[in-house]
């Protein structure tokens, strides 16, 4: 009796330790969870900011080179602004989108593949869509602005504009190709942090926090 008795103390002992072990793991989802919603606020304002800029910038240009069209390079500088302002609110609606579609109840492996999904969102249409565009912005930035003008008056100008784009869309090129090998696995790493966001980067590591206690 004494060695049944035992063991049935040892059973109830294991039930409520597994018992506290899942409430503590549950606490700790609940805080870790809440402390990566609110780590996303940042990049949900930054891009409402995004958006807001898109809007302003359809508003402001638009109306000129529509009423420019007949001149063929405002017409071109146009849409190409156009094209520009179109994909910073598209980009930062499909960020809006995919956090607002994070389920934070999920498994930590859902989430997990959320946030990736997120991260990878952020990169490419931040880096191909809206970062990189960049480099030639100003060329029909002065065309729109001038009314065509400076292609009349001073058109080296934005070829020049045009030249440094291409050397620094070359060179980020470079700098990323450089940056993947082997020996620069640290400017890799930096490189990754910039394209991906403190606001990512710290959810996905919450949930990898979670992961490992509750396996703990």
């Amino acid at each position: 009796m004494e060695l049944d008795e035992m063991k049935l103390a040892w059973q109830t002992l294991d039930r409520r330790l597994e018992h506290q072990h899942m409430l503590n793991v549950l606490m700790f989802r609940d805080s870790r969870t809440d402390k990566a919603r609110r780590g996303l606020r940042p990049l949900v304002w930054g891009q409402a900011l995004q958006m807001l800029v898109g809007v302003i910038g359809l508003g402001l240009f638009v109306p000129i080179w529509v009423a420019h069209r007949d001149q063929s390079a405002v017409l071109i500088a146009g849409l190409v602004l156009h094209a520009y302002f179109l994909c910073m609110i598209i980009v930062a609606a499909m960020v809006q989108v995919q956090i607002a579609h994070i389920d934070f109840g999920a498994p930590v492996v859902a989430i997990q593949r959320q946030l990736l999904t997120l991260r990878k969102i952020y990169a490419i249409g931040g880096t191909y869509m809206v970062g990189l565009p960049w480099w030639f912005l100003t060329a029909p930035l002065l065309v729109v602005l001038t009314r065509g003008t400076i292609m009349t008056y001073a058109p080296q100008v934005v070829w020049i504009q045009l030249g440094v784009g291409v050397l620094g869309l070359f060179g980020t090129g470079w700098v990323y190709r450089c940056a993947h090998r082997s020996q620069r696995a640290e400017l890799a790493r930096r490189l990754d942090h910039i394209v991906t966001g403190a606001s990512i980067r710290r959810a996905q590591a919450t949930a990898a926090e979670i992961a490992r206690f509750a396996r703990e």
